[in-house]
């Protein structure tokens, strides 16, 4: 019986050519995507779930004053936490980046971490070779990953070698595998931490300076928030802080935490993956529905066959399940398909998710989604089928009655609205995004970032200096000096940091002013720069004036129009008392518009700006650079930075890089929602195309009669192009509310956001309407030109 079914499946596939193209080119696509979407969501909610006790791992975060909690904690913290009884293992990790030396030849390694000993009880790694005890007990040692050891050894032994990182030798210890592409610990270089204190002795009991990372394991079925309050005690006690107190958040709660401004792990959203997992449904179902109308319009050409085999004995079940098995073969061979073109297009779609997905046939999880993707399509688009077939009556067709009715074709003009409704929110979601990026771009274009290029010192040169800021002041000062030598380079600027991003932040209660509220609880930005910054960035002031060259104002601020808000400054701000705390007394000079120096996810904040560069770390150079000489220009710095700094690489990025790195995610979204969209127009495409095929056949003889009486080739294009246009037009009517919804949900993520007009819904119905008009025309005009003759010669 089974082997009955296939066989006649494959026959009625064969048969039908043309619906079988069209449905195996929606399926294959559709399931292309599917699969896509279903590896990345397994991705996006595996995160750092491979680790053995990933639910009982917490990052620790710091709170002051009851503000937010930072996910960056003092050293000493770790200390306050071992006392408590529930904790198991406590480990810090401290960023420590630089270039490493490898026989002579120069690398850079910025993707490394101190940790810790408790760092391996915490966190599991595979070892290739060597030994993780010894790098325990050796303070100059170093670990790599396998893809790091290959680059600097290449099929060399690296056990036991000696690397330089920037002036300190350490041997290598250990390799093991690269950490999975679902992890948020992505380093590929691990020192002791006994190395980085070597170098940063005041760190030890210092409970103000914020620069570690710490991470917690805690026995099974500990109380989560007594351990917190405990350590909160513990911490508050040792470090005679009473506005300190402690949070911890869960491992597998780092990746979807969107709040976090820390840039040391790689940010997902659980809206993205709902979103997407929608969609894949979504892209599967309208793939399902061309099948469903394609099989349901030609019904009535396997009436005779139904008839048949329910007068030889064919019950419902046998017939349902020949239906079924139909659309099971279909799946079969779309999902073949679809494999091939995975394979082929599987390197493009791990750039543009920034992924490492490999189509292996060993892996339990390709196998799972492959098999679910399987048996959902052939439900979805084989159930009503064979639904529809298996009730027929024998008997319904020897009175000359038909397997269609009034409902199936309403059934079917049904799913053709909801496909295009589907495409038409595609279209919608696709045109906000765009407006949405295109107005991060207007926003951080209130400065000049056009030819700007910025680089920073490498950690060697503070070590060479012992970190002492007036020896790499004038390191700074000078290796300044030599480069504005170049033409080509219009203007430079030396900074503490760079003007968007990250930058250096700190409470208000680090500064003073005429009165100022102490109970205010927000952060303050801070940068130092020279005065030709303005001239570089194009800085737009509100007013006052910049700072003037030279040292006369390096006691005076300039800030943003957030920080005169912000600290409630009433009245004229400029010639008013401003002060950093333990530095002297002066006055704001100034007021700058504001600008987005973060994303448009977060507010713009208090920004305060100082030219006292000789107060801070000279480590950020800016400069302008010529048009037409970027190339040549480049070269020149390169050279530059070999003459001063020999052993480190040169790095720089342009300004637009910087600022496309703030919406790298948003930008990778809106790609993917362009592609989405088109595939699911493509798809609806494919299925109007069948119809319209259908139609014009079934209403042959009718067009040639209407020829024959008169009409005209327009009159038969409008009349078979009618009832489909009809149909779009109410899917653009139900989608327009639906898209606004959706879209507005999304755009609330943003704290400048875009308004959602009238004419994005206006643009997507009508590209909606002409690629409907472009699909059915075809067939339509190829049926109103055919000769009449042809048609009526057999009446």
């Amino acid at each position: 019986m089974i082997r009955n079914h296939f066989k006649t499946a494959w026959r009625n596939i064969c048969r039908n050519k043309t619906a079988t193209l069209i449905n195996l080119s929606g399926l294959s696509v559709s399931l292309v995507a599917f699969i896509f979407i279903a590896l990345w969501v397994q991705n996006e909610l595996g995160f750092d779930s491979y680790h053995k006790d990933a639910k009982d791992i917490y990052l620790v975060q710091m709170k002051f004053n009851g503000g937010s909690p930072n996910p960056l904690t003092s050293l000493p913290v770790a200390d306050a936490i071992r006392e408590d009884r529930d904790a198991a293992s406590v480990a810090r990790m401290g960023w420590w980046s630089g270039t490493l030396n490898v026989n002579g030849q120069l690398f850079d390694g910025k993707a490394g971490i101190a940790v810790d000993s408790d760092w391996f009880k915490i966190f599991d790694y595979n070892v290739i070779s060597g030994d993780i005890h010894s790098f325990n007990h050796h303070p100059f040692s170093i670990i790599f990953t396998a893809s790091k050891a290959k680059q600097l050894f290449g099929n060399n032994n690296p056990i036991g070698q000696m690397v330089k990182l920037d002036t300190t030798l350490y041997q290598v210890r250990a390799i093991v595998k690269d950490n999975p592409v679902n992890s948020s610990l992505q380093f590929d270089m691990l020192v002791p931490m006994a190395a980085r204190l070597a170098y940063r002795q005041g760190d030890k009991n210092n409970w103000g300076n914020l620069s570690y990372r710490t991470f917690v394991k805690v026995h099974p079925n500990t109380n989560i928030n007594s351990f917190a309050n405990n350590v909160t005690a513990l911490s508050q006690r040792t470090s005679n802080r009473t506005d300190l107190s402690i949070a911890v958040q869960p491992l597998r709660e780092l990746h979807f935490d969107t709040r976090s401004s820390d840039p040391m792990f790689r940010r997902g959203s659980h809206t993205a993956v709902l979103v997407f997992s929608i969609l894949a449904a979504l892209l599967l179902i309208t793939a399902s529905i061309n099948y469903v109308n394609l099989t349901i319009a030609k019904a009535n050409a396997r009436t005779k066959e139904i008839s048949i085999r329910k007068i030889m004995g064919g019950n419902r079940v046998q017939l349902f399940f020949q239906f079924l098995v139909e659309s099971f073969l279909l799946c079969v061979i779309a999902l073949f398909l679809s494999l091939i073109i995975i394979l082929v297009t599987l390197p493009m779609f791990n750039r543009l998710t920034e992924t490492e997905f490999q189509l292996s046939f060993s892996s339990p999880l390709l196998w799972k989604v492959l098999t679910g993707t399987l048996f959902s399509a052939t439900l979805l688009s084989g159930t009503l089928p064979a639904l529809t077939m298996s009730l027929f009556k024998p008997l319904l067709y020897l009175h000359g009655h038909s397997i269609l009715k009034f409902r199936n074709i309403m059934l079917r003009k049904g799913l053709v609205v909801f496909q295009f409704v589907i495409g038409v929110v595609f279209i919608i979601g696709t045109i906000v995004i765009f407006l949405q990026m295109h107005l991060a771009q207007t926003s951080a274009a209130q400065y000049n970032r056009a030819q700007v290029v910025s680089f920073e010192l490498p950690s060697q040169v503070f070590l060479k200096a012992n970190y002492d800021q007036q020896k790499i002041n004038l390191f700074s000062q000078t290796f300044k000096y030599d480069l504005q030598k170049n033409s080509s380079i219009q203007s430079m600027a030396i900074a503490s940091n760079s003007i968007e991003g990250q930058m250096n932040s700190n409470g208000v209660q680090n500064w003073y002013w005429e009165g100022m509220d102490t109970s205010s609880k927000a952060w303050v930005y801070y940068l130092s720069a020279e005065p030709e910054a303005r001239k570089i960035f194009n800085l737009q002031m509100k007013e006052g004036r910049w700072f003037n060259p030279g040292s006369t104002d390096k006691k005076n601020f300039v800030l943003n129009e957030a920080a005169i808000k912000e600290f409630g400054i009433r009245g004229s701000a400029v010639g008013q008392i401003f002060a950093r705390s333990g530095g002297d007394t002066g006055q704001i000079v100034g007021v700058i518009k504001d600008y987005n120096f973060n994303s448009l996810y977060n507010k713009i904040g208090p920004m305060v700006i100082s030219c006292n560069i000789d107060g801070e770390w000279q480590k950020v150079f800016f400069a302008k650079i010529a048009p037409g000489n970027i190339p040549q220009t480049m070269n020149a710095i390169a050279a530059t930075w070999k003459q001063f700094i020999p052993d480190a690489p040169f790095k720089y990025q342009f300004m637009d890089q910087a600022f496309d790195n703030l919406y790298k995610d948003d930008l990778k979204m809106s790609r993917l929602a362009l592609l989405f969209s088109c595939i699911s127009i493509i798809i609806s495409a494919l299925g109007l195309f069948g119809l319209a095929t259908f139609v014009a056949e079934q209403r042959t003889k009718e067009i040639g009669i209407r020829k024959v009486l008169g009409a005209s080739v327009t009159q038969i294009t409008a009349m078979l192009s009618k009832d489909f246009v009809t149909l779009v037009m109410i899917s653009i009517v139900i989608a327009s509310p639906i898209g606004y919804w959706a879209m507005s949900s999304w755009l609330q993520n943003f704290a400048y956001r875009i308004n959602i007009s009238w004419w994005i819904f206006f643009t997507a119905g009508v590209l909606s309407l002409l690629i409907a008009l472009a699909t059915i025309s075809g067939q339509a005009i190829r049926a109103a030109v055919a000769n009449p003759v042809k048609s009526l010669r057999t009446e």
